[in-house]
């Protein structure tokens, strides 16, 4: 659905625009997309939508852009074509979520089968009805002499029923101390999209090293990973002085955040406050594995294209190409290749050494899956070839 907001974005909304019109769009949505003046000067309309899309990935931003034709008078016509197009992509998805609906209800057991065992005159619905009474009266007397059944697990609620004198056997090995069922650990970060007043109370489980993510204006940020009992989140931190707050095992509360493509960012000193000191947070052991770990090669294969991966992984190859370095990264499940450009050029790897990578794209060409940089990616080297 995000493709077909995106074709409409691009190919019938930008696309269409003279010159000066997309010119006037992009300097309407220069602060909502953080655009630079080299930026403004510079992105094309392709460049653009990308942007767009990665800001409102609800829609690929075709919301916004309507938003924005509509107060260009000359764009009106525009305007409505947008509006159309989007009325359609919703019909169209409506109609999918009806379908499936009705399918569903196609594949429900029928009642007719039931329906058949009802009495078909009133004199019968009398008699089963005094019949039944008797039996109500008589499984109530019954009841009594039971203990109450806790929960309201419907298999547990007929094993009390199954005589009046003695609960039911428990199987050999199983304590018959009845425990709440856990939930499940997850294994993927949580996603969040939009805007969030919060506050959300996590616990910080792992931070990297501030890093210049912009060399022409020398902006800074830092990644996190954070977690609450039951899920964990990854975070970009675009206001260094936050560092100190980050701190591993460290309890935090943050607000005024928002949500886009898998990552919480945090833009403001006030996002982040300290907790009350005596405050405990019990994250499971399990779910801080799953937050830490790194995925299976053969895991990434499977996965869309576009998901953003953190991971440490050693490096079989490395080829310098251009303004670009390509490294192959393996682990016992599979090989891949990881696309190097701009200031993490500079950083020193060697065939055998071990990498870190955070945030780093992936993305497939014709042949072959890869891992690229963006302009957010970290990487560190963590161990050195021997």
């Amino acid at each position: 659905m995000v493709n077909e907001y995106k074709e409409i974005v691009l190919i019938k909304g930008l696309e269409d625009m003279k010159d000066y019109a997309f010119r006037t769009i992009k300097s309407l949505l220069r602060k909502e997309l953080n655009l630079t003046k080299k930026m403004q000067d510079d992105y094309d309309r392709i460049q653009l939508a990308d942007l767009l899309e990665d800001k409102f990935p609800q829609d690929a931003g075709l919301s916004k852009l309507i938003e924005v034709c509509e107060s260009i008078e000359e764009l009106k016509e525009l305007t409505d074509n947008l509006k159309r197009e989007k009325a359609k992509v919703q019909k169209k998805n409506k109609k999918k979520g009806k379908t499936a609906v009705k399918k569903r209800k196609q594949d429900e057991p029928s009642t007719s089968e039931s329906n058949k065992n009802k009495p078909s005159s009133k004199k019968e619905r009398k008699q089963n009805t005094k019949t039944e009474g008797g039996k109500k009266k008589k499984l109530a007397q019954e009841q009594t002499q039971l203990p109450e059944c806790s929960g309201t697990d419907m298999k547990n609620d007929e094993d009390c029923l199954q005589t009046p004198h003695k609960p039911p056997p428990t199987p050999p090995g199983v304590s018959s101390n009845m425990t709440p069922r856990r939930r499940a650990v997850p294994r993927e970060p949580s996603r969040e999209e939009g805007h969030h007043q919060g506050p959300k109370h996590v616990m910080v489980l792992k931070v990297t090293e501030p890093f210049i993510y912009d060399m022409r204006e020398g902006k800074m940020m830092f990644h996190a990973t954070v977690a609450t009992e039951t899920e964990f989140f990854r975070v970009k931190v675009f206001e260094i002085t936050l560092k100190s707050k980050f701190t591993p095992r460290k309890i935090i509360a943050i607000s005024d955040y928002f949500g886009c493509n898998g990552f919480l960012e945090i833009y403001k000193p006030s996002c982040v406050s300290d907790v009350n000191i005596n405050q405990t947070m019990v994250v499971p052991n399990t779910l801080r594995q799953r937050a830490n770990a790194t995925p299976k090669i053969s895991h990434l294969f499977s996965q869309t294209r576009g998901t953003f991966v953190n991971g440490d992984y050693v490096v079989t190859k490395k080829t310098e190409r251009n303004n670009f370095i390509y490294y192959e990264i393996e682990d016992d499940t599979g090989k891949m290749e990881v696309v190097v450009h701009g200031r993490l050029t500079n950083i020193r790897c060697e065939r055998g050494s071990k990498l870190r990578l955070v945030c780093f794209e992936l993305t497939s060409t014709e042949d072959s899956w890869q891992l690229k940089s963006v302009s957010h990616s970290y990487m560190q080297v963590i161990s050195a070839r021997m």
